[in-house]
């Protein structure tokens, strides 16, 4: 529980925090991914974007509740608001809000001094393992799904930042409507 805490304090220490990553997803029993650079922005408590590409082809904004997935490519726009059950899933909400995972997860310490939680029901996922920086802030991130497939994003250095430029749940392009996606 103490690295989980220090990573959130970490997460926390700045308005917002950047970093480049890049992200390796696997599908479970492949030997090659997808792999994607981009940059991501995070405040603390519930605010982050995942802008993919150089330049931009895809973005992932979540403010609070609210997720907007954008695709320049596919000419795409989804909104989607998240449930109680889906908040308390995804890894992020895990790493801002650490004494409310502990209700979630088993949190384990790891021998490299990071930590990994084990979700306490069956969901989305099935292990996350995060290594930490000397300041608790994430280096790696490895989410794995239940059919054994793996979303891992290696994070570069972190740096205090501005709030991103098109904000956390960017507009899309014009003549690009978005979609609502319902929860089942």
């Amino acid at each position: 529980m103490e690295r989980l805490t220090a990573l959130g304090e970490a997460l926390q220490e700045g308005a917002v925090l950047s970093a480049p990553y890049t992200q390796v997803f696997l599908p479970a029993g492949m030997s090659l991914g997808d792999e994607e650079t981009g940059v991501v922005w995070v405040s603390w408590p519930d605010r982050a974007l995942f802008a993919m590409g150089d330049p931009v082809i895809r973005e992932m904004g979540l403010d609070g509740r609210d997720v907007r997935l954008l695709d320049a490519e596919a000419g795409t726009c989804d909104d989607h608001r998240l449930t109680d059950e889906e908040w308390q899933r995804i890894p992020l909400a895990a790493l801002l809000e650490p004494t409310a995972a502990v209700d979630r997860f088993t949190v384990l310490a790891l021998d490299d001094g990071g930590i990994a939680l084990v979700p306490r029901e069956e969901g989305g996922v099935a292990r996350i393992e995060v290594a930490l920086d000397g300041a608790s802030r994430p280096t790696l991130l490895v989410i794995e799904d239940p059919q054994g497939g793996t979303n891992t994003f290696e994070f570069g250095e972190w740096s205090s930042a501005s709030a991103p430029a098109r904000g956390w749940l960017p507009d899309p392009p014009e003549g690009v409507p978005c979609q609502t996606i319902e929860a089942d």
